[in-house]
């Protein structure tokens, strides 16, 4: 009967933390590959989901704001985005799993794998891409 209480507890606790529901916008404008998104709100550096009606989604990153409008840029293919291509932001903001699950695995630049062995497990921490900066007069 513990399992069964335990796994209720770690269930009531999910929903204490759960997430708000992200708010989806659209694309506004497109210049190059700067993308120009409206109707919902990201942080610089979090990801977005870019889902076009005519194809698969594709991910960006938020490199800037101004006023109600946020700056992406596609880490992915940007071919086919429309203006009715819908934005959504994720939780996920350069974050990426580290763990033994990783061993022998081989992944992309988003930490995806691409080996066709399935989702990572084995990988209990997370860590953020972006490093720390390190002072150029500190190097040995």
């Amino acid at each position: 009967m513990t399992g069964f209480a335990d796994g209720i507890a770690r269930y009531a606790e999910r929903l204490h933390k759960r997430q708000p529901l992200p708010v989806q916008g659209h694309l506004s404008r497109m210049v190059g590959l700067m993308l120009e998104a409206q109707g919902c709100r990201a942080a610089v550096g979090d990801r977005c989901l870019l889902v076009p009606s005519n194809r698969e989604a594709t991910e960006a990153e938020v490199v800037g704001f101004a006023a109600d409008r946020l700056f992406l840029m596609p880490t992915g293919r940007a071919q086919g985005l429309d203006p009715n291509t819908r934005v959504i932001p994720t939780a996920r903001g350069g974050v990426m799993k580290l763990g033994p699950g990783l061993l022998g695995r081989i992944i992309d630049g988003n930490g995806l794998p691409l080996d066709d062995l399935g989702v990572l497990r084995g990988c209990p921490s997370k860590r953020s891409l972006i490093g720390e900066p390190i002072n150029p007069l500190s190097r040995t």
